[in-house]
This record gives structure tokens, C-alpha cells and sequence, in this order.
């Protein structure tokens, strides 16, 4: 599901001005005076810009401009409310404590999401070490049809072709014109890995060289997936 954030903090604003029946309290009240100081406009702008965001990148930086502009509103805002249970406007007191928890929610969201776009792997290599981003860049894969790069990287990066059993296995499975999982690598590349075929050189066979252009098929997959994460649908 797609972040809603803006639209979570916008239901919980018609909420207090249907409760109250105002947008703004007297401003010559205690509690006009501290309501004065909140401004919502910085964090909505940094919420409409995270929701919108297409990458891991953009959305960390808007999560944290939120988190910055939060910082300063919730406490005010729950200054405001307890001003105004003290002067006996339970109305406002409630509106604002349900304005609070509301917020309270979308920062702890946003957190929980900060916390995931810190773990984002520093490259390739990282998805296959761990068993979270490893199931998530194939499921990536598999909406895009690509398994077999996820799966053939994941054998040369694991060591698991060293034998010429396996070797040879992988070759017909992956590389061999035709076979059932045939991935896109350059003609260069094939090349070296038929003549070795050709030749039963299996423990010759140049997986590194497939590995790179492997790669560079997964890397337009792992932004696929970055962007993905931003949004929230993943």
C-alpha cells in the first residue's frame, strides 16, 4: 500500500475543526497565544514530498525534514491542548490531544521507514547477504520475469559453481543458447563460456565475467525496487 501520510494528517485537521468548529481558537485566549505558534505548513510540505517520493534517497531526505518540522509542532501543539484544559475548554483540550496522537502515529511510521531506508545494502553484494533484501529483490525479480539473474548471481556469489558438476549444470541451465533459463549477457561473454563448454573446461568457465554482466541486469532491477520501497509498496 502506497504511503498516505498527507492525507492521514489532513482527515485528522477536519477532525479537530469539525470537533471545535473552528479552525483557530481566540487569539487573546492562553491558549489562542500558544495555538499561534503552531504551523503545520513545513511538515506538510515535507509529508506531500515523501509521499511523492520515487526513491530511497528522496524519501529519506523528506522523512527527516518531517521529523524536523515535527519536532517543534507536537510539543506545542500538546502545550496548547493542556492550556486549554486548564481554562476549561475541554472541546479544544480533546481536539488538540486527538491532533497529537494522530501525529504521534505518522512519526512513529515514519520512523519504522527511516530505519528501513538505513539498512538499504551499499551495493549488489549486500542483497545477497541478507535473507530481508534477498527475498525482496526476488520478488522484485519475479515481477519483472528476471528470476534467473537473482538465482545465477546467487550461485556465483556463493562459491557454489566451483565443481564441474555444477559448472556445468549452471552453464546449460543459464548460459547455453536456448536453455531454460537463459540470461542476457554480452556475446563476449557467451563466447568464452561456449568455447569452455565446447572444450569440457568446466572449472575454467569465466563466472566472474558473467557475474559483472549479471549485474548490470540486477542494478535496473534493484532501482525498480528502491523506488518501490520509497513509495510504500514494498
Amino acid at each position: 500500500m502506497a504511503k498516505k501520510y498527507l492525507e492521514s494528517w489532513k482527515k485528522a485537521k477536519a477532525k479537530f475543526e469539525a470537533d471545535t468548529g473552528k479552525k483557530k481558537p481566540d487569539p487573546k485566549s492562553r491558549f489562542g497565544k500558544l495555538f499561534a505558534k503552531v504551523s503545520s505548513t513545513g511538515f506538510e510540505k515535507s509529508l506531500k514530498a515523501y509521499d511523492a517520493a520515487k526513491t530511497v534517497k528522496e524519501a529519506e531526505k523528506f522523512a527527516r525534514a518531517f521529523q524536523a518540522a515535527a519536532r517543534d509542532y507536537i510539543p506545542t501543539l500538546d502545550a496548547a491542548g493542556k492550556a486549554a484544559r486548564q481554562d476549561g475548554d475541554d472541546v479544544y483540550a480533546d481536539a488538540c490531544a486527538a491532533m497529537v496522537a494522530s501525529l504521534n502515529k505518522i512519526t512513529a511510521n515514519v520512523f519504522m521507514d527511516l530505519e528501513r531506508f538505513g539498512s538499504w545494502p551499499d551495493n549488489l553484494d549486500g542483497f545477497f547477504k541478507s535473507p530481508y533484501w534477498y527475498k525482496l529483490l526476488l520478488k522484485q525479480a519475479k515481477k519483472e520475469f528476471s528470476t534467473e539473474n537473482v538465482e545465477l548471481f546467487g550461485l556465483i556469489f556463493n562459491k557454489k559453481l566451483n565443481s564441474e558438476a555444477n559448472s556445468q549444470d549452471a552453464y546449460e541451465t543459464y548460459i547455453q543458447a536456448k536453455s531454460p533459463k537463459e540470461v542476457n549477457i554480452t556475446s563476449a561473454t557467451r563466447k568464452l563460456c561456449d568455447k569452455c563448454a565446447q572444450e569440457g573446461k568446466w572449472k575454467a568457465m569465466p563466472w566472474d565475467k558473467v557475474e559483472m554482466d549479471i549485474g548490470v541486469n540486477l542494478g535496473d532491477t534493484v532501482f525498480r525496487l528502491g523506488s518501490a520501497v520509497a513509495a510504500g509498496t514494498e
